[in-house]
């Protein structure tokens, strides 16, 4: 009985910290949007946009904090590595391809696969242009890109790209900034392929307070676009921002005292 007695209450007391760990703070989850799924027509000019395999998903991944709360960084650490994987390579432009979205011109958006590029973010998805859920997409005007391409319409994409398009004006935005990545984010330019970003000593930011979504009351924050032809696995660490000036670390694995969890920073 003894026994049963004590495993009763470790159970009991791993439950509690648990809960204490991811519901009273501010991240609510992480978000993996399916963007875009390419088809053959999307690979119809490869000298001008770089090869894309049919059937490749454009994946956006969101943080998704309670209303106050803002996306400060996405870091690796010694004993915290931060990756962003796939079994294939990720896509990159040809022409346009960035490390980071505020890079790539506006106009460029009409044309060809531009904006199923691979890159990280700090709320960013074009010039002048922050992500938004495209379930949560309320804007008027679309971007439609000229010939064939993102005119594909599957339902295991939701809503098409001619319908709505993830993107809302904003002026001012936020560019991230790279901590000892120079080597790591090569592989998203528009020359070099990677299938693995990873960080163990490093971060990506939003300088200042931070950075919220284009609702402040859902709050969801774009943080990185991959396309890949591949399965995505990630493990994530990032630091936000209280509504008190505050911040919370939140760790993939095996939090110490000071950091929290959640289990959809891993993906497996």
């Amino acid at each position: 009985m003894t026994q049963i007695f004590k495993l009763l209450f470790l159970t009991i007391a791993i439950t509690l910290t648990a809960c204490h760990l991811f519901s009273q703070n501010g991240l609510e989850g992480i978000i993996v949007e399916k963007y875009y799924i390419s088809t053959s027509e999307d690979n119809a000019h490869p000298e001008l946009s770089g090869e894309l395999a049919p059937g490749s998903t454009t994946y956006r991944i969101y943080v998704d904090l309670k209303p106050g709360y803002t996306f400060q960084m996405a870091f690796g650490a010694p004993n915290h590595e931060l990756y962003i994987k796939s079994t294939n390579l990720f896509y990159n432009h040809l022409e346009y391809g960035a490390e980071y979205p505020n890079r790539i011109p506006l106009r460029t958006y009409t044309r060809n696969t531009t904006r199923l590029d691979s890159w990280l973010s700090a709320g960013g998805a074009g010039e002048n242009q922050i992500g938004v859920l495209k379930s949560e997409d309320d804007t008027i005007n679309v971007f439609k890109t000229t010939g064939p391409y993102l005119k594909n319409n599957s339902k295991k994409m939701g809503l098409s790209l001619n319908v709505v398009d993830g993107l809302k004006e904003q002026y001012n935005q936020t560019f991230p900034t790279f901590y000892q990545m120079d080597s790591t984010i090569k592989g998203l330019g528009s020359v070099t392929n990677t299938n693995t970003i990873s960080i163990n000593n490093g971060a990506w930011a939003s300088m200042g307070k931070g950075v919220q979504g284009a609702d402040s009351l859902s709050n969801k924050v774009l943080i990185a676009q991959l396309t890949t032809h591949g399965e995505l696995s990630y493990q994530l660490n990032l630091l936000i921002g209280n509504p008190e000036g505050k911040s919370e670390k939140y760790v993939a694995h095996d939090p110490v005292e000071g950091e929290f969890t959640h289990p959809e920073l891993f993906l497996k």
